[in-house]
């Protein structure tokens, strides 16, 4: 027997895990589900999407990789609120210390959001020969297709927005956890590197090439991006990938909110935190970011 997707019919993948009735479109899977809502009393497993059968009691369609990763999932969502508790927890104290003690005003709020305390090291070599040989590449290819895709448009390096100015302060209060994701790659695609090109017509790809790896900073943060230095990203915001500019952190989301669009913020109280260990305490300003107290780093 052939299997296909209901809703579009194209051929659905062999899978170890339970077959499914959709392919992994995300339209595919929305119309499935808006389908299923529509049916009195009709009900979808979380895991594989496939209709629960009425006469099974519980939340998955009864195949056993299904009712048993519904269970993991459950397990890490618990895991997840009692780390976010504790979080929370460590921050009020934080945050009563301080007012104790004057050193926020009274109107300032309390944020958690991650901190990086990875230790700063001389440049592996190797790093930035395998980088070079990967940016190489991607020049290259966006060398071969000139008139390509370019990705966002370059991103300015100063911004009068509010919502930047906080996002600024929060990343410099973090200096760069999520960079850690960078790796050998820095999210780097050709239409970055193809974007560039535009913008500097008279470097040949050679020259541009050789001005990425320009950057690279003679030390690095530990196990994080290779242009991950001492004062954050070295790279130009400009030349920085569609990844980097864009990305913020739930936790920055988070506050963001909090703080309203537009609205120029009230001192901050960032707790910040690397997964349960909390790492720094900074205080946000309009004047930039002050570090109130640091933990030892990690071993």
């Amino acid at each position: 027997m052939v299997d296909r997707c209901a809703i579009c019919g194209v051929l659905l993948r062999p899978s170890s895990r339970p077959p499914k009735d959709i392919c992994e479109r995300g339209t595919c899977a929305r119309e499935f589900r808006r389908r299923l809502r529509a049916e009195p009393g009709a009900r979808a497993c979380p895991v594989c999407g496939r209709q629960i059968d009425p006469d099974i009691a519980g939340n998955s369609c009864g195949e056993d990789y299904c009712r048993e990763e519904l269970g993991s999932r459950l397990h890490r969502a618990r895991q997840e609120q009692e780390r976010t508790e504790s979080k929370e927890a460590s921050a009020r104290r934080v945050e009563i210390r301080l007012r104790e003690s004057r050193a926020v005003p009274g109107d300032g709020l309390t944020a958690i959001l991650p901190a990086d305390d990875r230790p700063i090291l001389p440049q592996d070599p190797a790093r930035r020969t395998l980088f070079a040989e990967r940016l190489s590449g991607l020049m290259e290819d966006a060398a071969a297709d000139p008139d390509g895709p370019t990705g966002d448009p370059p991103y300015p390096e100063a911004s009068a927005n509010a919502g930047d100015t906080l996002a600024r302060a929060a990343c410099a209060s973090c200096r760069g956890l999520c960079c850690k994701h960078g790796e050998l790659h820095a999210f780097m695609r050709p239409a970055t590197l193809r974007r560039y090109l535009k913008l500097h017509p008279a470097q040949t790809p050679e020259r541009a090439l050789a001005t990425y790896l320009s950057y690279i900073p003679a030390e690095s943060a530990a196990g994080s991006c290779i242009y991950h230095g001492r004062q954050g990203c070295t790279l130009p915001r400009a030349m920085r990938s569609d990844v980097c500019n864009r990305f913020f952190c739930d936790d920055l989301e988070r506050l963001q909110k909090s703080v309203g669009a537009g609205e120029t913020p009230p001192p901050i109280v960032a707790v910040g935190f690397d997964g349960e260990r909390l790492v720094r305490v900074s205080i946000l300003e309009s004047g930039g970011v002050r570090t109130v107290s640091e933990s030892p780093s990690a071993p």
